[in-house]
């Protein structure tokens, strides 16, 4: 960072939690960090950072006017009062890490930090390890795509991995709170962007890798890359064995051959240090065996689906590095329910099975569905959409996968975003008549064992699904799971598929009994 005050206009100075700004014509004391003018206080530094939606510098003066000690920019502007500049606007934003780092005494450097990174399972690990630690009585914070927690305090998630300034403040209130350990999502954007500068984590897990992101990362040779980054430049590098990796996928395995002895393999296949066999799936959970080196126990769990078999055998090989023995770690799985909205049941009568789950992309989706064909019901319905301003390429194949292990599909909307919803369901259309589904109305989708049709309205979507259930089936609604709003164009509506379920459950439940 520069500092020559008579070319820059701004010096910071000092170490530890205090700092001074040498301001023209004063002196003031800096707070804080952030790249959100409205989470400005008096005397915090704004970095107004080039975002993916938006400019930091269209909010320079929303930040000054909530009390802004200086901003800081990347290339030079006269017109703007205190501020900080830095010469090299490709490394912007690991500047404002190591300021963040740095203004918050380093926060990262006093909790024992555990990333989980991969497309899928992130928030359901990190849930998990989170009863484990618990149980075995360390204090725990959980960073995510659901919500920035720990124990007194919840907050919402702007992001899964959140920008530098929100994470050093995040973690320093961890601290604060007196936490020993956190447990983080890790993305592929925050890796690529730079978002963990300096950041070392003690622990690392990979789940798995399918196709996501790819309007960012371009192609998944580079995705790969981009996840991969966790283990090379943010893992703590020593004689222990620190990450874990899932070589049920083929990423996995092709990441586990690259690290070597610095990682354990975990999965159901082949020889990996902590293997599961036996695994047994119904609707009331599952259960398997956990062979590995830190013992070997039969495990049970409400879990359900096989593939969160392997989201239990991520979760216990990271709490065995950390010597958590093998008896507290059963003990956890045994109880833990997993994270919001990951295959969440719905209450239902009538012998049928509801569930809200966040698979949003042709892996996690065809997952999952996968999974609930195991539990041999008499018929899948599957509601689902795709999101937009995302990713276009996964909606074909993403329709494909639930045309291919679904009877029923209703295609429908998922945060559309600024995107014409129609436009975002004929290209997910795409994949469904690949495979040839037919399509159906709904005057006649009780006559009809497959098939699917178009409800861009979600929820009429959802209360469709729910008036044709009957003994035997599974609905899945998917893609939002946890969240509670719907995107339409700039906009967050309050929606919870959750909510609208129950709702559209009784009314089925009422309809019938009438």
């Amino acid at each position: 960072m520069a500092t020559n005050s008579q070319n820059m206009g701004l010096t910071l100075t000092g170490l530890g939690k205090r700092h001074n700004l040498k301001a023209l014509g004063g002196r003031a004391r800096v707070t804080g960090l952030t790249e959100d003018s409205r989470l400005v206080r008096p005397g915090d530094i704004f970095a107004a950072i080039q975002g993916l939606g938006h400019n930091g510098r269209d909010y320079i003066e929303s930040a000054k006017q909530n009390g802004a000690a200086a901003i800081l920019l990347e290339t030079p502007d006269l017109a703007v009062g205190p501020r900080l500049l830095y010469d090299n606007p490709a490394g912007f934003r690991q500047l404002v890490n190591r300021v963040a780092r740095e203004i918050y005494d380093y926060p990262d450097q006093k909790l024992d930090l555990i990333g989980v990174t991969g497309t899928n399972g992130k928030s359901t690990i990190c849930y998990l390890l989170d009863e484990i630690l618990t149980l075995h009585d360390f204090k725990m914070g959980i960073i995510g795509t659901i919500n920035y927690r720990w124990p007194g305090e919840v907050r919402p998630a702007p992001n899964t991995t959140p920008e530098g300034a929100l994470l050093s403040q995040t973690l320093a209130d961890m601290v604060k709170a007196q936490c020993q350990k956190a447990v983080m999502e890790v993305s592929s954007h925050a890796l690529e962007l730079g978002r963990l500068e300096g950041v070392k984590f003690g622990w690392a897990l990979f789940t798995n890798l399918t196709q996501d992101h790819l309007d960012f990362h371009g192609d998944l040779e580079n995705y790969y890359q981009a996840k991969k980054k966790l283990f090379v430049d943010h893992l703590k590098r020593d004689q222990k064995v620190r990450g874990a990796v899932g070589t049920d996928d083929p990423y996995g395995l092709r990441l586990q051959k690259e690290l070597g002895p610095r990682v354990f393999a975990f999965g159901l296949n082949g020889e990996p240090e902590v293997k599961g066999s036996n695994l047994v799936c119904s609707i009331k959970g599952l259960s398997l065996k956990i062979t590995s080196p830190f013992g070997i126990w039969e495990q049970k769990s409400p879990l359900i689906g096989s593939f969160n078999a392997l989201n239990i055998l991520g979760a216990a090989t990271i709490a065995g590095l950390l010597t958590v023995p093998a008896r507290v770690i059963s003990e956890a799985l045994f109880h833990a329910r997993g994270a919001p909205g990951r295959l969440e049941v719905v209450p239902s009568l009538d012998d049928t099975l509801v569930l809200v789950d966040y698979a949003h992309t042709p892996g996690a989706l065809e997952t999952v569905l996968k999974s609930l064909r195991e539990l041999k019901p008499e018929r899948v319905i599957t509601v689902f959409g795709c999101g937009g301003d995302r990713d276009r390429l996964k909606r074909p194949l993403m329709g494909e996968a639930a045309g291919r292990l679904s009877d029923i599909v209703i295609l429908t909307s998922d945060n559309p975003r600024t995107e014409d919803p129609l436009d975002i369901i004929n290209e997910a259309k795409i994949g469904l008549e690949r495979i040839e589904v037919p399509k159906i109305s709904k005057d006649d989708i009780n006559n009809r064992q497959n098939g699917y049709l178009v409800e861009v309205d979600r929820r009429e979507a959802i209360f469709l699904a729910a008036s044709i259930l009957k003994k035997g089936d599974i609905l899945l609604i998917a893609g939002k799971g946890h969240e509670d709003y719907q995107i339409i164009n700039r906009d967050k509506w309050p929606f919870d598929d959750r909510v609208v379920a129950r709702q559209a459950l009784r009314e089925a439940s009422q309809n019938r009994l009438s």
